[in-house]
């Protein structure tokens, strides 16, 4: 059963990100987050990184095209998460992310 003390979840964000191949701040700190789903939205794979700054190779893997993460109850992570990918200066990727918070 979920944690009446946070759920049902009263604020969600919906938003993205563009990652390059320099660590990339992706999601700021938030004391009221209660989860995050961040999705690998682009043809490039995707490392993500809580707290720290995102290397190549190390971290949290988001293979390309619809790779995932969840930071929920079970694994949660209230500070900054960072991204990289290395694909290039010239290539973008997209991250799409939705957080759900308290205040």
């Amino acid at each position: 059963m979920p944690d009446p003390r946070i759920w049902p979840i009263p604020n969600v964000e919906d938003t993205h990100r563009t990652v390059t191949n320099a660590s990339t701040l992706i999601r700021s700190a938030r004391g009221g987050r209660v989860d995050c789903e961040f999705v690998n939205d682009s043809d490039y794979d995707i490392w993500l990184a809580r707290g720290n700054a995102a290397v190549v190779g190390d971290g949290i893997y988001l293979v390309a095209k619809g790779g995932s993460y969840t930071i929920g109850l079970h694994n949660l992570w209230l500070g900054a998460v960072n991204a990289i990918h290395n694909e290039g200066e010239q290539v973008d990727a997209n991250v799409t992310i939705s957080e759900g918070y308290k205040l």
